[in-house]
C-alpha cells in the first residue's frame, strides 16, 4: 500500500513511512482506516466534504536502508519543503491510497512538523476534499417592466412621455428622475446659447429611461398611506389604510385646513412635504414653509394647507 500527493504539474510525493492510521471525518461520521492492519476499508461515499488526517514520519537519512520505507527516501526537508509550498499557494492535489478506492482531489488544511531523534520529522497532515463551486453567473436585471424610449421630435414633452407610458401626464417627474443627468446636462447647453428653456425640456435622439409602472406609483401610494393614518390618528374620519386615493379619503381631506395653529399627525406629514422642522405644530415657520411650497408648484398662496395642497404634495 503506498500513500501519494500529486499536483496537476504532476509534482508528486510518495509517503516514505505510512502512518498507523488515518482519520476520515465527514459532518457528524468519523472513521478511523487501520492501514498496518489490513482489514475491512470503509471508504466515504457521496459528496460530503470530508477530511483525510493522518500522523507520521519523515524519516532521517539513517533509516534509508529499514524496510517499511516506501520509494526513494528524500531528506525530511524535501518533503517539507514541498507541503509548505502547496499549502501556502492553496494547490490542489490527488490524494491516491492504493489497494483502496481513495481517489481525491484534496486541499492542504493543516501542516505541522517537529523534529524528533535520529534527524526524523514528525508530522500532522490534515486535507480537506476539494470541492469546486461552480457558480452560475445571472445578469441582473433592471427593475421589472423599465422601459427604453426615443425622443421622436423636438417638441415632445416629459409631459407627453408620462401620459403615453403611464396615462398621467403629472408623472413626467418620475421620467425626469431616471434621466435626470442626461436632461441637465442637455438643457444646460442650450441655455448657454441664450435659450430660455423649462429645466424639463427633451430633445430628439435622446433616449430615456421609462421606469416600471410599480415604480413610478410607489411613491405616491406610501404617500396616500401615510395620510391616511394621519387621518386616521386624527379622527378626521376612519379610513381603510392602504394607499388607494379613494372617494373617502379625497372626502376626508376636504376637511382638512393645516393653519397656524393647528397640530396633529396630519401637520407631522405636511412638515415633512415642506421639508421643515417635524414637531406637529403648525407655527410661523410651518406657515412660511407651505407658502414656499405652494408658489413652486403653482397653488394658490395662502399659507394653509388644503385639499388642493395635500393633493399635490401626494403626488
Amino acid at each position: 500500500m503506498d500513500i501519494e500527493l500529486k499536483d496537476k504539474a504532476n509534482k508528486k510525493i510518495k509517503i516514505p513511512m505510512l502512518p498507523e492510521e488515518i482519520e476520515y471525518s465527514s459532518s457528524a461520521r468519523f472513521q478511523e482506516y487501520k492501514i498496518l492492519d489490513l482489514g475491512e476499508v470503509k471508504l466515504p461515499k457521496g459528496r460530503n466534504l470530508c477530511t483525510y488526517k493522518w500522523t507520521a514520519l519523515f524519516p532521517g537519512s539513517s533509516r534509508e536502508k529499514m524496510s517499511f520505507i516506501h520509494g526513494t527516501l528524500k531528506t525530511p526537508s524535501y518533503y517539507i519543503n514541498i507541503m509548505e509550498y502547496w499549502r501556502k499557494q492553496h494547490k490542489k492535489l490527488k490524494l491516491i491510497i492504493s489497494g483502496t478506492s481513495v481517489n481525491e482531489q484534496v486541499y492542504i488544511d493543516s501542516f505541522s512538523y517537529v523534529l524528533t531523534s535520529l534527524g526524523d520529522y514528525k508530522y500532522t497532515i490534515s486535507l480537506v476534499e476539494a470541492v469546486d463551486l461552480k457558480v452560475k453567473a445571472k445578469k441582473r436585471s433592471s427593475k421589472k417592466g423599465t422601459k427604453k424610449y426615443k425622443v421622436k421630435r423636438n417638441r415632445e414633452t416629459l409631459h407627453g412621455v408620462a401620459k403615453k407610458f403611464y396615462k398621467d401626464g403629472t408623472k413626467y417627474k418620475v421620467i425626469y428622475k431616471a434621466n435626470k443627468k442626461l436632461i441637465d446636462t442637455r438643457v444646460k447647453r442650450e441655455r448657454k446659447k441664450k435659450k430660455s428653456i423649462s429645466k424639463y425640456t427633451i430633445f430628439k435622439g435622446q433616449v430615456l429611461t421609462i421606469p416600471s409602472t410599480a415604480t413610478a406609483f410607489s411613491a405616491k401610494k406610501a404617500s396616500v398611506l401615510k395620510l391616511q393614518k394621519a387621518i386616521n390618528k386624527d379622527k378626521y374620519a376612519k379610513l381603510t389604510a392602504n394607499g388607494v386615493l379613494d372617494s373617502k379619503t379625497k372626502n376626508a381631506m376636504k376637511k382638512i385646513f393645516i393653519k397656524r395653529g393647528s397640530r396633529g399627525a396630519v401637520v407631522f406629514f405636511v412638515q415633512e412635504k415642506v421639508k421643515v422642522y417635524q414637531d406637529g405644530i403648525c407655527g410661523a415657520k410651518t406657515v412660511a414653509a407651505i407658502r414656499k411650497y405652494q408658489r413652486k408648484h403653482g397653488l394658490s398662496v395662502d399659507g394653509i394647507a388644503g385639499y388642493d395642497t395635500l393633493r399635490r404634495m401626494l403626488s
